[in-house]
C-alpha cells in the first residue's frame, strides 16, 4: 500500500466513543475500503496513512464529519 504522502487531506472524525478528533491522512484510497460481516455490510469504511500515527489506520464512513483537501 502506497503513503500517498503528496496528497494531504484533513480528517475531521468522531470516534464510537463521540470523542472528536482532526487526522491528517494521505489521499483516501477507496481500493483500500474494508466491510463489516457482522453488520451485512461491504464497504463501511477505508484504510489512510496517518502522518500523526505514522501508520495506516481505519476510518469507518458513519465517523466522518469532513474531509478538505489540505
Amino acid at each position: 500500500m502506497e503513503k500517498n504522502t503528496e496528497n494531504r487531506y484533513l480528517v475531521v472524525y468522531r470516534n464510537k466513543n463521540n470523542v472528536t478528533k482532526t487526522y491528517e491522512i494521505g489521499k483516501p484510497d477507496l481500493s483500500e475500503s474494508f466491510g463489516n460481516q457482522e453488520e451485512g455490510r461491504g464497504n463501511t469504511g477505508f484504510r489512510a496513512y496517518c502522518f500523526g500515527r505514522e501508520a495506516y489506520r481505519s476510518f469507518r464512513h458513519e465517523g466522518i464529519i469532513a474531509l478538505t483537501r489540505v
